[in-house]
Order: structure tokens, then C-alpha cells, then sequence
């Protein structure tokens, strides 16, 4: 009678240890997302406001890809396996395709997300993707997707997983072009979708249970001549030229707290990000000013003819603002009649004894 009854209380237990494993089988996969950032310029005011559904960033320090899948399939070739997707989803609504960006930002994204174990927009420095994307070298516009996948069961309970990347990236860029609406307000779908978008920096990194995946959409029409500030006059310099019919619309610089260190509990915790404080606007003359702003009056400003050389200083508005990150950010027209959008933008740093000068944490 006690061996049955003891058998009868194995069978229960490795039935109830069955229905466990069972259910977490059948919870394999995860997949997290945030919308990207997004600015719409104001035209009455000459500002611009952020949309609410603005997304988070990643770490600005490069880092190796740990672990390995079941295939490991080279970067070039997942970058081209994502690119097609991406342009299959734009094609489909008759958006001309974007090329694959020289720029790092999106692999240095992933792999340090994956690296050190969190996933969001900001970095462990503090920094936005627009500041990252200027310190590794980008000129245009940047606005943000990220994504990851996961296997639950791994999760749970440590295990070693079994994931792969191809179907992954498959399911994330599906998720933010179909079922973006709940989670994140069609952000990844917008972004993935902007006609203004010409290029795109794609992050891939993955171990045997997770993948995170990045993609810096780019708005890079520019081509620049000079392009940055001078550390020793403060004047900041933009010359170039531009395509077509693409003009210099407005010229506006925004503010941002000095960086700090961010804990895995606060990049948790974050889920949108914009682009700091409008706090001044150049204008070409003194006869125009930005309602509300600091006008800063350009030392030079020439455009015509697709060409532009453009300088002024900021001298007076990192006294007035103190040490943080201060923004270009040009807003573009491809024609007179079109709307304006953000073609470019360079973060200056400024320390904390008044001086610009470049972090080193990319």
C-alpha cells in the first residue's frame, strides 16, 4: 500500500514537472520593442516638438559579440538579409529603398546591449543615439529602432539556448512594421516607413539565447566640406553642398544636461527620448529672431545655387547654459513647397569648465 501510494506521488510530481516544462516550451520566445524617435518641426514658431512615442538608445562603447547560435551567419551577411526586409516593407508602399550606411552606430548599439546585459536607447554613459552617432563620425540625421528576442525558457531557468538569428530578425521587423500599434504607437512602423529615410546603420548581436537587433535610420543628403566647432573660439562651421532642390530650412540648437553614469535599473526604467531643449535658433540677419529663443546671429550665411557656408558663435549661449550637450540640428526642404525635415544634426560636449571637447567613451 505505501509503494503504491509513493509511485502514485512520483507519477503526480513527474506529471506536474512535465506540464512545467511544457508550459515554459511553449512560452520559448519573447519579444520586447520601443518606438524611435521622432521630431516634426513646427513652422509657425520655428521650433520643433517631440513625439510622444520617441524611444530609448544604446552604449557608445564598442564591444565584442558573445557567444554563438546553432548557424552563425557573418554580419555582412545578416546586414543584407535585414536591408532586404526593410525594403520589402517600403516597397510595398512605393518608398524608394535605403542603402546600407557606412556608419557604425547600429552595430556598436547591439553589441553593447549585448555585452553588458540591458536594452534601451540611453547608454551606461547617459548618451542619446544622436550624441553617439556623433562622436563615431555620423553627419546626417538619426532616428532610432531597436528590438530583441529571447528565449524564455533560457531565461527562466539559465539555461543554454538554441536560438536563431534569421527567423529572429524575421519576427522583429515583422513586429515593428504589423504589431507596433499597442506597444509602441506605430513608432518602429513610422520610422521604418519615413520617405525622407536614405540610409540605414544595422546592428545585429546575438549569443545562443538572445538577439538584439538595431536600426539607425538615416536622413544624409549633405555633402560636407566643413562641418564642427572650433574648440578654441566656440564659432561652429557648416559649409557644403546639397542635392536637387534641397535647401537649409531652419537652423535651431538644443540643450541637454551634462551626461551621467546610467544603472541598469535606470536604462530599465527609460522608454522615450527627444532631443534635449530648444534653447536658441541662428538667423541670418538681426532683423530676424526665434519667439522665445536666443537668436544667434550668423557670422556668415551664404546658400545659393546648392551650395551653403554657414557660421556662428556659441560662445554666449554655453556661458548662459553652462556644461551639457548642445545640438545642431538643420532642418532641410527638398523643395520650396515640401515640409521640412531633420537633415542633420552634431552634438557639441561642453565640460564643466566651460571648454568643448570630445568624451572618450566611443
Amino acid at each position: 500500500m505505501g509503494m503504491r501510494a509513493s509511485s502514485s506521488g512520483e507519477a503526480v510530481i513527474i506529471l506536474l514537472l512535465s506540464l512545467l516544462v511544457l508550459s515554459l516550451l511553449f512560452l520559448a520566445y519573447r519579444n520586447s520593442l520601443f518606438s524611435p524617435g521622432t521630431l516634426f518641426p513646427n513652422q509657425s514658431t520655428a521650433t520643433t516638438s517631440v513625439s510622444p512615442n520617441a524611444t530609448i538608445t544604446a552604449q557608445s562603447t564598442a564591444t565584442t559579440t558573445a557567444g554563438s547560435t546553432t548557424v552563425s551567419p557573418s554580419n555582412d551577411t545578416l546586414y543584407g538579409y535585414s536591408l532586404s526586409l526593410i525594403n520589402a516593407d517600403r516597397k510595398q508602399y512605393g518608398l524608394s529603398n535605403v542603402t546600407l550606411s557606412s556608419e557604425t552606430s547600429g552595430q556598436q548599439h547591439a553589441d553593447s546591449m549585448l555585452a553588458q546585459d540591458y536594452f534601451s536607447h540611453w547608454d551606461t554613459y547617459g548618451m542619446k543615439p544622436y550624441m553617439r552617432y556623433t562622436l563615431l563620425g555620423g553627419r546626417g540625421a538619426v532616428s532610432e529602432n531597436v528590438a530583441y528576442r529571447s528565449s524564455a525558457v533560457c531565461t527562466i531557468l539559465g539555461c543554454t539556448g538554441n536560438i536563431e538569428v534569421r527567423p529572429s530578425i524575421q519576427e522583429m521587423e515583422y513586429s515593428m512594421m504589423y504589431n507596433d500599434s499597442q506597444c509602441c504607437g506605430n513608432g518602429h512602423r513610422e520610422n521604418i516607413l519615413d520617405p525622407d529615410h536614405n540610409k540605414v546603420s544595422i546592428g545585429v548581436a546575438y549569443n545562443s539565447s538572445i538577439v538584439y537587433f538595431a536600426e539607425d535610420f538615416e536622413d544624409d543628403y549633405v555633402n560636407w566640406q566643413n562641418y564642427g566647432p572650433s574648440a578654441s573660439t566656440d564659432e561652429m562651421y557648416l559649409s557644403g553642398s546639397l542635392p536637387g532642390s534641397m535647401s537649409i530650412s531652419t537652423i535651431l540648437i538644443s540643450y541637454d544636461s551634462p551626461v551621467t553614469d546610467m544603472s541598469h535599473a535606470q536604462l530599465a526604467n527609460t522608454s522615450s527620448y527627444g532631443y534635449g531643449t530648444e534653447v536658441a535658433g541662428v538667423v541670418s540677419s538681426p532683423l530676424y529672431y526665434y519667439p522665445g529663443l536666443t537668436s544667434i546671429t550668423a557670422d556668415r550665411y551664404s546658400e545659393g545655387g546648392g551650395q551653403f557656408d554657414i557660421s556662428f558663435n556659441m560662445k554666449n549661449l554655453m556661458v548662459s547654459n553652462g556644461p551639457g550637450e548642445y545640438t545642431v540640428l538643420i532642418w532641410m526642404n527638398e523643395s520650396k513647397s515640401s515640409a521640412a525635415f531633420l537633415g542633420s544634426t552634431f552634438t557639441v560636449f561642453v565640460g564643466s569648465d566651460g571648454s568643448i571637447h570630445i568624451p572618450s567613451n566611443v
